[in-house]
């Protein structure tokens, strides 16, 4: 684990000089430092101890280590003189050799039939007495050794000079056995010499007998700092320091600040709820850093789920599995405990998002990768147009979803008028290819913008010489800006915006008569008019992609704003007053036409039918002997046959 990420040692000096003090300076007495596991109660014993200038010799007695089968006065005899253990090794060595050494000398003078010397004899006779007296008195408890090291343990732990501090540390993990042996040891103690029990007071398993009470003179709290209010601040400065200050080095720092925001207080509340301390911040922080920087997550999920889900996964296993395992965890109901609240409040809200865990969980499962582009990414994209036109290509919708998801929501506040440049562009260069929704929404964001920003200044503290700017209508503003982006595209690349092509990304892209800023004023009724006689005069007209548009706005195609008498006509125009422009279309022309105005207007596709066009009232009127719907109607399944 990377030290920047690790809760650094927590200061508690002052608060152990104050109990140092009252331990230099007070009578001997038991005392209880209550604290959960891993909380820092043995590093705050170590500060004590410190602080108090060797004044005191603290003993550690460590009872619950799963290999410690010595016994209870073996124990504290050797936490009290930890070099007696190496003598207590070198002495089983130096009796193993001894064995070793005369049995093997036995061997050898039994095979080679040799007569020992008296001298020998009498070593040999000495050593095997010896060796079989220790293991009698061994065997048989001839000698007590226990109560001999409990009589020089209480000797060692009472002295006044150089006084002894017995430590008992993680006393509520030890064996009800263990613990009843140490009260009655303890209790001839009491009173004499200084002993500190260290544990979680509530687990103790002879609590509820009251045999603490006899013995412990008095609980001590863990100084605040080591609580869990203060680790948890401890763990929201680590994080936002780490993620902010977090810069991969092949994007630009300023992309990630959309990123890196998230809400801690919720987890946090949970955090001191649950008694966390600060080696559970450390493993948690540990985790933090493995999943979001060494599984890349970072800026491609949001931080207050991820934040989450981790902490479920370390301290909450069952829920993590039942998200893991179906997506969701808490069903409808009243009584909810506070960790399924959090689950709801944070994991299932805000669904719609982008890149949140009920629009892409996987990414957020531990040791998971997420598939999906970071937000630097997609903002790079959106600024590359290389990458855009890629993207604006795209036909599948499930295929550019995510930058979808990502523009509509307006996450980076993204330069329109750039990706509205790169979007003309693409559908200058395609003919009666269906555009993506992505197209259609950057171009409508786009004309609603320039509204909401003319709107803005008029409304400003600007001077008047600076209003003069903005003092055309609203459609004059919106439409002089698409029309420099049109002269914008035309001059860097070889793709001609037709007048056709302008009115049919003013109809079915930007939509503009759908936009309650729009009022479709006079200016734009006589820049519409201009664009439909300049291309209707056109040599070529009928021939060209999209030229179909014109008839569209000709003949009012769904358009209740359009004022005749100023527009094209007193008399508005009918389909059979529009037939020889009609039938002078070119096939794919025609078929366009038909579509978009029997109600088809978002796709190129020769579906002309007898179901929408020979019940339309408009074209029950006789066109070279037959109806116009008949015509219509045939040649349309003759463009459709060659087609295929």
């Amino acid at each position: 684990m990377n030290q920047d990420w690790k809760i650094d040692k927590i200061d508690t000096s002052k608060v152990a000089e104050a109990f140092a003090k009252e331990l230099k300076e007070g009578q001997p007495k038991t005392y209880f430092l209550n604290g959960t596991w891993g909380s820092g109660k043995t590093e705050y014993l170590k500060e004590v101890e410190n602080v108090s200038n060797n004044y005191f010799k603290f003993v550690y007695l460590k009872l619950w280590k799963p290999k410690n089968k010595a016994s209870l006065a073996q124990n504290i005899f050797e936490a009290i003189h930890p070099k007696f253990y190496w003598l207590k090794i070198i002495l089983y060595i130096a009796l193993f050799v001894i064995i070793v050494l005369t049995g093997t000398y036995l061997s050898t003078i039994t095979i080679i039939q040799r007569q020992l010397s008296n001298h020998e004899k009498s070593w040999l006779v000495v050593v095997a007495c010896l060796i079989t007296t220790l293991i009698t008195y061994y065997q048989n408890n001839f000698f007590d050794m226990d109560r001999l090291l409990l009589w020089r343990d209480k000797r060692n732990l009472q002295r006044k000079k150089h006084p002894r501090i017995l430590i008992v540390d993680d006393f509520d993990r030890l064996h009800k056995d263990v613990q009843n042996e140490l009260y009655l040891f303890f209790n001839q103690l009491n009173g004499k010499t200084r002993i500190i029990f260290v544990g979680d007071f509530d687990k103790i398993s002879k609590n509820e007998d009251n045999y603490l009470s006899k013995i412990i003179d008095r609980q001590i709290g863990l100084p605040v700092q080591l609580q869990s209010d203060n680790i948890t601040k401890l763990i929201n400065t680590k994080l936002r320091n780490n993620l902010e200050n977090y810069k991969n080095p092949d994007k630009k720092s300023y992309l990630y600040k959309y990123t890196r925001d998230f809400e801690f207080n919720d987890i946090a509340k949970i955090f001191i709820n649950e008694r966390k301390n600060a080696r559970d911040a450390n493993k948690y922080l540990n985790y933090v850093q493995n999943q979001l920087i060494g599984r890349n997550k970072l800026d491609k999920v949001y931080l207050t789920q991820e934040l989450l889900i981790i902490y479920l996964y370390l301290f909450h296993r069952n829920y993590y599995n039942d998200l893991l395992n179906n997506h969701s965890v808490v069903q409808e109901g009243k009584n909810k405990t506070e960790i399924e609240n959090l689950i709801n409040k944070i994991l299932f809200t805000n669904n719609s998002l982008r890149i949140s865990f009920k629009k892409n969980p996987t990414s957020y499962f531990i040791d998971d990768l997420a598939t999906n582009h970071s937000t630097a990414e997609l903002i790079e994209a959106s600024e590359n147009k290389e990458k855009l036109k890629s993207i604006f290509y795209i036909k599948n919708k499930k295929d550019y979803l995510e930058f979808y998801y990502f523009i509509t929501n307006d996450v980076a506040k993204n330069d329109y008028s750039f990706m509205v440049g790169v979007a003309i562009e693409v559908v200058g260069s395609s003919e009666y290819e269906m555009p993506n929704d992505l197209i259609r929404f950057v171009l409508q964001k786009y004309a609603s913008q320039l509204y909401d920003e003319r709107k803005a200044k008029i409304n400003s503290q600007l001077s008047e010489q600076e209003k003069l700017k903005y003092k055309a209508s609203a459609d004059e503003y919106v439409i002089s800006k698409f029309e420099k982006i049109f002269n914008k595209v035309q001059k860097e690349t070889d793709h001609v915006v037709t007048n056709g092509k302008k009115l049919h990304i003013y109809r079915e892209l930007i939509d503009l008569f759908n936009l309650k800023q729009f009022s479709y004023d006079d200016y734009a009724q006589k820049y519409f008019k201009q664009i439909i006689i300049s291309s209707e005069k056109e040599k070529d007209f009928g021939r060209k992609p999209y030229d179909a548009e014109t008839l569209l706005y000709v003949l009012n195609f769904n358009y209740d704003q359009i004022k005749y008498n100023k527009f094209y006509t007193n008399i508005p125009p009918t389909i059979e007053s529009q037939v020889k422009i009609i039938e002078n279309l070119c096939d794919t022309e025609y078929i366009y036409f038909w579509n978009i105005y029997l109600m088809y207007p978002r796709e190129f596709l020769p579906v002309v039918s007898d179901g929408n066009l020979l019940y339309f009232d408009k074209l029950r009127f006789s066109y070279k002997g037959e109806t116009y719907a008949n015509h219509v109607l045939a040649r349309c399944r003759a463009i459709r046959l060659a087609m295929r």
